[in-house]
């Protein structure tokens, strides 16, 4: 009688223990599904954005609902180990429909990045145009002067009168793409702005101060605010 009671609370304890861990793994199957489910999307999102066109978007909900249903499908028929042939086949079709949308998803994932691959190209060739057909015109004037120079008779005003409407072609063409002039003369000297090449000291009767940039050697330059390249300067000493 005793053997019988010990064999039934045994029996039991291990259909409870059974019981108990089953809703544990369903969880956890659950969790890493959920898990992928974001996995999916964060990789969605890294390759349209973070505001994706709704079609896009409806297309990785109906890949994740699929995924879901797959597991709970799972689950559910083996849950008994004894699945019928309609839920079985039920979740391979599931299964196939979901690998099928994840290699549609993919394949037009990799065409969206050869498609903005080009589009960036074919920009960057325009504005390369746009910016050369911008230039052309200084290399009108600068043919102009050596045609000059090589007349019989060199009009030196003509020539320079070329030369200073290529300069300011250059000058304003740069300016509209966002480069800028460092100021350097006669300003404080900036070592973020001004390369010291020589010191000397200062000339107090011309009125230079100390630390001051008494000559430029070679302009610097700003491009959309930033140093392109720095003045080379002669600056005063300090004392």
């Amino acid at each position: 009688m005793n053997d019988d009671t010990t064999a039934n609370e045994t029996t039991g304890h291990a259909e409870e223990t059974a019981g108990s861990s089953a809703p544990t793994n369903a969880s956890k199957i659950a969790g890493e599904a959920e898990a992928l489910c974001s996995e999916i999307e964060k990789m969605f999102r890294r390759g349209f954005g973070d505001a994706p066109k709704a079609n896009d978007l409806g297309e990785l909900r109906s890949i994740q609902a699929m995924l879901k249903n797959l597991v709970h499908n799972a689950m559910t028929t083996g849950g008994d180990g004894a699945a019928s042939a309609t839920e079985l086949a039920a979740a391979i079709s599931d299964r196939d429909k979901l690998k099928d949308a994840l290699q549609r998803e993919k394949a037009s994932f990799l065409n969206y990045q050869a498609r903005a691959i080009k589009d960036l190209d074919r920009a960057e060739e325009q504005a390369l145009r746009k910016y050369v057909l911008e230039l052309l015109p200084i290399l009108d004037n600068l043919d102009m002067a050596n045609a000059d120079t090589q007349s019989e008779s060199i009009d030196a005003q003509r020539v320079k009168e070329a030369l200073d409407m290529t300069g300011q072609s250059l000058k304003q063409t740069l300016a509209v793409r966002g480069l800028e002039r460092i100021e350097a003369k006669g300003k404080i000297f900036d070592p973020m702005n001004h390369e010291a090449i020589f010191k000397r000291p200062a000339e107090l009767e011309k009125g230079e101060k100390p630390n001051t940039v008494a000559e430029e050697c070679r302009a610097g330059y700003l491009w959309k605010g930033f140093i392109l390249r720095p003045s080379q300067v002669v600056v005063t000493d300090s004392k």
